[in-house]
C-alpha cells in the first residue's frame, strides 16, 4: 500500500475533487517493506540471483524444489484434478504460466480472473509444461521468467537425473 502525502501546508481538507490536489511525494509504508522482503528460501535465492547473474543455476535449483502457486479458474478437487493454470503473455507474445512464491505476491486483479490458488512443487510445473514457459511473481520485484525452450531444457535435465538414479 502506498500512502501519498503532500509537502504543502494547507488547512483546507483534500477531498480529491480538485484536479490540482496531486500528491508530490510517495512514502513507502511498513506493509510495502514487509511485502518486498524475501520470506522463503526460494525468494532469498531469487533475490540473490537478481543481483548476481552467476547464481542463476542456484535460483533454478531452488525453484525446482520450492513450493509455488498457480491460479486456476476452477477449483482443483478430488473429482476435478485437471486445473487450467492462468496464462499471461510476455512482451514477445509468448504464453507464460503465472506462478507465485506466496499468496501475498498475487495481485488482486489476477485473483479476480482466476480465484483458486494451487500449490505445487516447481519441478512438477516443469514436468507438466509442453511448449509453454513460466513467469514467477509477474510484476513483482522478485520476478523471473523461463521461456518455453528453457522449460524443455529443464525437463530434459529432470529426465537425465531420473535415469541416473
Amino acid at each position: 500500500m502506498l500512502v501519498y502525502m503532500s509537502s504543502e501546508n494547507s488547512n483546507t481538507p483534500l477531498d480529491g475533487n480538485n484536479p490540482d490536489e496531486r500528491p508530490n511525494m510517495v512514502v513507502e509504508t511498513p506493509m510495502d517493506q514487509e511485502r518486498a522482503r524475501a520470506k522463503t528460501h526460494f525468494e532469498m535465492m531469487l533475490q540473490a540471483g537478481l543481483n548476481k547473474p552467476e547464481l542463476s543455476g542456484s535460483v533454478i535449483s531452488a525453484f525446482m524444489t520450492a513450493e509455488v502457486y498457480f491460479l486456476s479458474r476452477e477449483e482443483v478437487t478430488e473429482e476435478n484434478k485437471n486445473a487450467q493454470p492462468m496464462l499471461l503473455t510476455n512482451p514477445q507474445g509468448a504464453a507464460m504460466v503465472a506462478l507465485f512464491t506466496g499468496l501475498d505476491r498475487i495481485p488482486g486483479t489476477y485473483i479476480d480472473m482466476a480465484p483458486y490458488g494451487v500449490k505445487v512443487q516447481g519441478a512438477t510445473i516443469v514436468r507438466a509444461l509442453e511448449g509453454t514457459g513460466f513467469v514467477v511473481n509477474p510484476g513483482d520485484e522478485l520476478s523471473f521468467e523461463v521461456p518455453a525452450d528453457g522449460v524443455a531444457i529443464l525437463k530434459e535435465e529432470l529426465l537425465k537425473q531420473k535415469r541416473s538414479e
